[in-house]
């Protein structure tokens, strides 16, 4: 090769060269760019995999929940039916209470007419 023939082929390695740089750093942008993105989309998938977990606790809760309405309902009609006895019960104990005093009364009237059958 001449010297003349260097002298053209050299600046035109060089832009070569050049070219090889520039697409070496896109291709080092590029790189880059996916290397986030992959980060993100494991990121993404991990919280999919939590907002799946989630939901599967949530389908869980929801079947439990009519079971927890029944409960409930069952503490409402027995809190009704403790009330309904205690004021049953209540009213019982007042009659009882009225019976006895009667019968402390007969009592004392039977005691005094005997005393005065007696006499």
């Amino acid at each position: 090769m001449t010297l003349e023939e260097s002298k053209e082929v050299i600046p035109m390695m060089e832009a070569m060269i050049t070219q090889i740089e520039g697409q070496q750093n896109i291709m080092a942008e590029m790189l880059q760019e996916i290397q986030e993105k992959d980060e993100k989309l494991m990121c993404f998938q991990e919280q999919e995999e939590r907002l799946q977990q989630l939901e599967k606790e949530l389908s869980e809760l929801l079947q439990i929940l009519p079971d927890t309405e029944e409960l409930l309902m069952l503490l409402e009609e027995k809190a009704d039916q403790i009330q309904r006895l205690t004021d049953e019960n209540q009213q019982w104990q007042e009659l009882a209470q009225k019976l006895n005093s009667e019968n402390r009364l007969l009592q004392k009237q039977n005691s005094e007419l005997l005393t005065l059958n007696s006499r």
